[in-house]
């Protein structure tokens, strides 16, 4: 009974239209279309609401590599001229909100439909529960706050670590008007890190890299940067079950990081101060990064590195600058940022394949061929212990290799809600990354009308003392593992 915004029915020839699409030049999206033609060996329509998908390969994952999403048949046609057509078209939807309002650069507003066919599913119970939804567009996170401070937003999320310790403590807070919540959620942290360039020859040198990696120091980054509110991360694979629970960060370690330099023929300093090689090649590079939120960031670790003979010269350039240059290996070392799923995908950013080849996930241009045998374990292999075995050694071989160095997580989501938006015990949904994503909060309208009728006598309604919200165990698990790495 699923149907349409429209009030047409969704049915299997949607699905199908949807492998049309992206086989479909018309699109003009080289990506859908190479990953039908490697992932799609049929898709038919058995019956009205029977759908068939046969894969290329066998796979332990079929609805994560072999899904599709249903295309409205009726509405979207594949013809010339398709992505000026439908980039700004309004289609018919299955969920439960369509959009009702919007004023380009300012707002879009969503309404739930009365009689959405999914709102007395069991899967859907207790979510969606607004009637209506308004998203502004606001550039600049002070003005967001500003328009919470205001009324004008009902919730708002707390992004940096500064604002979180400095900024929270205002009228509405005070009077417990408002609060403040950190919710600790299990999902994947995604790469996020220095990624070094293996095709340029100062970091052909793994000693060297080594060294880059026990000069970083995290601890005194989290102390005087961010409040101590992140966790180091360690693994290729953070957060998820593919994470070697064995290994343990580099640390800031000045004897060792020596020790990597001599061996990789850094033995003496120039006149300047930086290191030299007996060639006379000095220990320095750039480091591209396209975020200027860690220029402080940075200016430490220039610092640290300059302190122990290694010049770090810092280029900021814009964020699609750094992107296209780290997707083109045109940079010595950079930032690496790449969200995750719940699987993480080692082949993107380790296989061999992409070495060869620019504009892939594979920015460090690393891969052999018993990594390559790792990965495909991991891949096609229907054994789960042998999936597990195969990514735990292959982590441990990245981390050894040495070209990526891992920063810190934020396995939570910090924000504030005014009085009325009600939750349930556990706030959201353990894989939530957005608080758009699942509507399981409501407003309580009593609450509303008492919270205005607080605000107006000026009266306090007592603040919620409990901030840190940890109903997955997330917390615990992080804090246990840096200690037994710290033990270590």
């Amino acid at each position: 009974d699923a149907r349409w915004s429209d009030g047409k029915p969704v049915t299997a020839a949607d699905y199908v239209h949807t492998l049309h699409m992206m086989q479909s030049e018309a699109i003009v999206d080289p990506f859908y279309n190479n990953y039908a033609e490697e992932h799609y060996e049929d898709v038919v329509a058995i019956e009205p609401y029977v759908l068939k998908i046969v894969g290329k390969f066998e796979s332990w994952r079929p609805l994560d590599m072999f899904g599709l999403w249903a295309t409205p048949a009726h509405a979207v046609t594949l013809e010339e001229g398709f992505p000026k057509r439908y980039n700004t078209t309004v289609l018919p939807v299955q969920g439960p909100y369509v959009l009702s309002e919007k004023a380009a650069g300012q707002y879009v507003v969503f309404t739930r439909l009365e009689d959405w066919w999914g709102k007395d599913k069991h899967y859907w119970r207790g979510m969606y529960n607004p009637d209506r939804i308004h998203i502004r567009v606001i550039d600049d996170s002070d003005r967001a706050l500003d328009f919470f401070k205001k009324g004008m937003l009902s919730l708002y999320r707390v992004n940096t670590a500064k604002k979180w310790a400095e900024e929270m403590e205002f009228e509405a807070t005070e009077n417990g008007w408002a609060h403040r919540k950190r919710l600790f959620v299990d999902y994947p942290s995604g790469v996020y890190g220095f990624a070094m360039n293996l095709e340029r020859t100062i970091f052909q040198n793994k000693d060297f890299r080594k060294a880059i990696q026990y000069l970083f120091n995290f601890d005194e980054i989290n102390e005087k940067l961010m409040y101590n509110a992140y966790y180091r991360a360690v693994s290729a694979f953070t957060g998820t079950e593919y994470q070697n629970p064995e290994l343990k960060p580099y640390g800031f370690d000045p004897k060792k990081a020596r020790q990597h330099l001599r061996k990789a023929g850094y033995a003496k300093r120039g006149e300047d101060g930086i290191l030299v090689d007996g060639e006379g090649n000095r220990a320095a590079f750039t480091f591209s990064y396209g975020s200027k939120g860690l220029e402080r960031h940075m200016t430490v670790v220039k610092q640290v590195f300059k302190r122990f003979g290694v010049d770090m010269d810092l280029r900021l350039l814009e964020p699609g600058t750094a992107f296209r240059n780290g997707m083109e290996r045109e940079y010595e070392m950079t930032l690496m940022g790449r969200t995750a799923g719940r699987f993480p995908g080692p082949h993107q950013y380790y296989g061999s394949v992409f070495k060869e080849t620019k504009n892939n996930n594979n920015v460090w241009a690393y891969g052999t061929a018993y990594t390559d045998s790792l990965i495909d374990v991991y891949r096609f292999n229907m054994d789960k212990n042998k999936r597990l075995q195969a990514m735990h050694e292959l982590d441990a071989i990245l981390q050894d290799e040495a070209f990526y160095v891992p920063f810190w997580q934020a396995p939570f989501m910090r924000f504030l809600y005014w009085d009325y938006v009600s939750f349930p015990s556990f706030y959201f949904p353990k894989r939530i990354q957005q608080m758009t994503d699942w509507q399981v909060f409501w407003i309580d309208e009593d609450k509303r009308r008492a919270l205005a009728d607080a605000m107006a006598d000026g009266r306090a309604l007592g603040r919620n003392a409990v901030i840190d919200v940890d109903p997955y165990e997330v917390k615990d698990r992080l804090e246990a593992a840096m200690k037994a790495a710290g033990d270590g």
